[in-house]
C-alpha cells in the first residue's frame, strides 16, 4: 500500500518522500500471466489427412484409365521420375527435378481434360500414383502431397514401388 508521511504542524515544514509499496502490483502481474498462460491455445500441430489403402489384398483391384494416370517416383537428390499410364519400356520413364513437379502435373491435367468425350467421367479426372523409392527424402514426399492439394488432384495414392520401376530407373 502507498504510505505517505505528512509533516507535523509544528512550525518548520519537513519534506518527506512518498513511498509506494509495489507488492500488490507484482501479485496482479503474476495473476495475469498465469491467467493468460492457462487460457491461451498453444499452436496446434498441422497434419494432412492421408487415406491409405487397406493392407488386405482385395479381389477387385481399383480400375483406372491408363490415359488419365501418371506415376511419380521421388528419388535421391530431389529428383523425380515419372511416366504416363503403364510402364511398357524403360524409355517411357522420364526424369526431372522436384521443382518441376507442378509443371508435370498441370501438363498431364490438361492432357486428361482434352480426352474425347467418349471417355467416362472418371477418365476426365487425373489419377496420380506416388511411389517413393528407398532413397527418397521425406520432404519430397510431403511436397508431392502438397502439390496434390494445390492442383486439386482428387485421386492420388501412395503405393509401394515395383521391381520394374526400380529397374527402369537404373537404366
Amino acid at each position: 500500500m502507498a504510505e505517505m508521511i505528512l509533516p507535523q504542524k509544528s512550525g518548520k515544514r519537513k519534506v518527506h518522500s512518498l513511498k509506494v509499496d509495489l507488492t500488490p502490483m507484482v501479485d496482479l502481474g503474476f495473476l495475469l500471466i498465469t491467467f493468460f498462460m492457462l487460457t491461451t491455445t498453444m499452436a496446434q500441430p498441422k497434419a494432412m489427412d492421408v487415406i491409405m489403402p487397406d493392407d488386405q489384398p482385395t479381389k477387385h483391384p481399383t480400375p483406372f484409365v491408363e490415359e488419365a494416370t501418371i506415376t511419380l517416383i521421388p528419388s535421391a537428390n530431389h529428383s523425380l521420375y515419372y511416366y504416363n499410364g503403364l510402364l511398357k519400356s524403360p524409355a517411357d520413364m522420364h526424369i526431372a527435378g522436384m521443382k518441376n513437379a507442378r509443371d508435370i502435373i498441370l501438363r498431364k491435367k490438361s492432357q486428361v481434360a482434352a480426352l474425347p468425350p467418349t471417355f467416362s467421367s472418371d477418365a476426365h479426372q487425373l489419377h496420380v500414383l506416388i511411389k517413393p523409392d528407398k532413397t527418397c527424402k521425406y520432404e519430397d514426399l510431403v511436397s508431392l502431397l502438397d502439390e496434390m492439394n494445390i492442383n486439386s488432384v482428387k485421386y492420388y495414392a501412395i503405393v509401394d514401388i515395383s521391381a520394374e520401376d526400380v529397374s527402369a530407373m537404373a537404366q
